[in-house]
């Protein structure tokens, strides 16, 4: 009783396998099965900064001279998803079936933030002093001088998704 229990799983099996496995009893007929399902997820956080310069005058002093240089920041993403490529040659003169299926899934999210700055520069004037000696307190500095270079940003996304060629050469 066991052996025919065994038996009878193993024929079970293969009966509901075969089928996903694409087997045809004609040796003429061809089937070509492509599945594919991808989940993409993409964070991308790409910052580029030469400013948040500090060039005060101290007491009384003036103001310090900031110059930054430029700032550039880029982002590229690509992605390339379930492509399927599939060629078929057929040299045999056979008029049997060709039959390609492709199923394709796909899930891309993208979120990309490119920031570029070259600003939040500061170059203040000191304070002027308070003296108990004098009637009178002296007067703060002047301010400096910020020169600032260019700033860029540039993000760039690119999705090619669930892509099929089929060639079949009889």
């Amino acid at each position: 009783m066991r052996k025919f229990v065994a038996v009878f799983a193993i024929v079970a099996l293969l009966g509901f396998a075969s089928p996903a496995l694409a087997w045809h009893w004609s040796s003429s007929d061809i089937t070509v099965n492509n599945s594919n399902w991808a989940s993409v997820t993409n964070t991308v956080n790409t910052t580029a900064s030469s400013g948040n310069n500090t060039a005060n005058g101290g007491s009384g002093g003036n103001g310090g001279t900031i110059v930054t240089g430029d700032a550039g920041a880029l982002s590229i993403v690509t992605n390339d998803v379930n492509y399927n490529d599939t060629d078929i040659d057929v040299d045999c003169g056979c008029k049997g079936d060709i039959t390609v299926d492709n199923h394709n899934g796909a899930r891309v999210t993208n979120t990309v933030n490119t920031t570029a700055s070259s600003g939040n520069n500061v170059a203040n004037g000191g304070d002027g002093s308070h003296s108990h000696h004098h009637h009178g307190g002296s007067s703060g500095g002047d301010g400096g001088i910020i020169v600032t270079g260019d700033a860029g940003a540039i993000g760039d996304v690119a999705n090619i998704v669930n892509s099929n060629i089929t060639r079949i050469r009889r």
